[in-house]
């Protein structure tokens, strides 16, 4: 099989793993997650081997929905040495095709009262998502080894808390904190999806990831009229307008250096028709708000990066991360205050991975100026151990590093 049918294979798959997951947790329940992760990751395998350019199903999802739930059957057969349970035959409907069970299931795992809610988000990453325990690390913060051990112990919880419970029992009544945590996981996918560290991809961008993400937050709206939901869709409604200038003939295009006359204005309208002030501040609006007035300012001057200087502070009290001090000493640096973003700097750097790339870049251009060298030992590291060939060429294009 040549490298183009092995993504393209790759590719959905990945896009279906939420569905088959969903649905098979809705028949066999939190009792079977062992079988149907061994049973999806079987069933993938099969279609790598089986599959051919004229030989592909024509309802692919249906295909790995018979052969994934035979397998969680003989699994079960085994296991339990009793008679076997009736098989479907490849010609049986996906009965649940035409209803996607995702934001039902992820509700119903995030109502776990002994599981934490960073584990819930991790374990809902890896199986309603199929995100890879490397993009969930970047995404949390945390090493791999803990993201492995935090999933395998959520399963095992989750397992017990909700033995032979159906999924039906919990989600028709959510609550406040479950669709925080959706919102939550929702975001992180997002967020992924938006700045994508996968090699395999030739865009830092996965746009199908993002699409996903904005399609249930529609829906967890739809269904609970919640107005932080709302404010998360004018997020990503913003973000998305922006991906057409994101790149042009393969190259990164910095935000600043962007052709506004590309930015999806349909989008940009929708973002504005669903940011909303709450009448309780949280962080969704302020960073939605963020993001519209860096697209419609009409100057980068300093008064503007005052403003925005503001707003992350505000940010901070609200969700006090890493990340959004970041995305602070960033401002400042634009506002030419390069020692306030210097001790906040100090302040965040043992809460992030070493070399952190992110953190690396605001480091080195602040330090630029005073210590080149301590700059130039920085950049170098980073490209030591960036993977992505179209982040070093824009590293490269726009000044970062000089050769």
């Amino acid at each position: 099989m040549g490298n183009k049918e092995y993504s393209a294979i790759e590719s959905n798959y990945r896009a279906l793993y939420g569905k088959l997951f969903s649905a098979l947790i809705n028949q066999f329940g939190t009792n079977h997650v062992n079988e149907i992760e061994d049973a999806l990751q079987n069933t993938f395998l099969k279609s790598l081997k089986t599959w051919r350019a004229d030989n592909i199903p024509d309802n692919k999802e249906n295909w790995l929905f018979i052969v994934a739930r035979n397998d969680v059957l003989n699994q079960i057969k085994r296991k339990n040495k009793e008679r076997p349970e009736p098989i479907l035959a490849e010609t049986d409907e996906y009965g649940t095709a035409k209803h996607d069970l995702r934001l039902e299931t992820i509700l119903f795992l995030s109502s776990s009262n002994k599981v934490s809610n960073r584990a819930k988000v991790m374990f809902i990453l890896k199986n309603i998502f199929g995100l890879h325990v490397r993009e969930i690390s970047e995404s949390t913060l945390l090493g791999q080894e803990a993201v492995y051990k935090s999933i395998n112990r959520a399963k095992t919880n989750l397992q017990h808390e909700f033995k032979d419970m159906p999924i039906h029992s919990i989600t028709k009544k959510a609550d406040k904190l479950q669709i925080a945590t959706v919102e939550e996981i929702l975001y992180a996918v997002f967020n992924i999806g938006f700045d994508s560290f996968n090699d395999k991809i030739q865009s830092i961008v996965n746009e199908d990831l993002c699409l996903e993400a904005l399609a249930l937050a529609k829906e967890l709206f739809k269904n609970h009229q919640k107005g932080s939901t709302k404010n998360l869709l004018a997020l990503f409604c913003f973000h998305l307008a922006r991906i057409p200038a994101k790149a042009a003939k393969g190259t990164l295009v910095p935000f600043f250096k962007q052709d506004q006359a590309q930015w999806d204005k349909k989008l940009m309208g929708l973002g504005f028709s669903y940011l909303h002030k709450p009448e309780k501040l949280n962080r969704f609006y302020i960073e939605a708000l963020i993001a519209s007035k860096y697209m419609t300012a009409n100057s980068y001057n300093t008064e503007h990066w005052n403003e925005i200087i503001k707003l992350y502070e505000l940010l901070t009290e609200y969700h006090n991360s890493p990340i959004v001090k970041l995305n602070l000493c960033y401002g400042l640096q634009q506002a030419n205050r390069p020692e306030e973003a210097l001790i906040i700097l100090a302040d965040i750097e043992k809460e992030l991975p070493n070399g952190h790339l992110y953190f690396s870049l605001v480091k080195a251009e602040l330090l630029k100026a005073t210590s080149p060298k301590a700059s130039e030992t920085i950049l170098a590291s980073v490209m030591d151990n960036m993977g992505q060939a179209i982040r070093k060429e824009y590293l490269l294009q726009n000044g970062f590093i000089t050769v």
